[in-house]
């Protein structure tokens, strides 16, 4: 499987080809602090697990939510929420899984803040 870059604009559309394709599974997400940037990767697969598209893109601070077309993704985008302090714009659930308290940085982020 390779990793495909994509504009964080075309996030969403980007996923939404990829469900009308047949990758109807959303099994991960995730963010990597590069240092001023996040990069934030997910994948998706078909339901038998046997195709499958890990996409990547690089934000500094929101991205759009795609709980929209994969109502899974919503755990996902929240944790990222805790750990990495990124916002998902149209997540509606955004409370804290697991700090119980979005007070203070961001625990996954190099330096003090994010």
């Amino acid at each position: 499987m390779s990793l495909a870059r994509v504009d964080a604009a075309h996030w969403v559309e980007h996923f939404a080809g990829l469900q009308a394709g047949g990758l109807v599974w959303f099994d991960f997400l995730t963010a990597v602090d590069r240092g001023g940037q996040l990069e934030v990767v997910a994948r998706v697969a078909d339901s038998t697990q046997t195709q499958s598209a890990m996409v990547a893109t690089v934000v500094t601070d929101a991205i759009d939510s795609l709980t929209g077309i994969f109502p899974g993704a919503a755990w996902h985008e929240r944790e990222t929420m805790e750990m990495f302090g990124l916002a998902f714009t149209g997540l509606v659930d955004a409370r804290p899984l697991l700090l119980g308290s979005l007070s203070g940085p961001p625990p996954l982020r190099k330096g003090s803040s994010a």
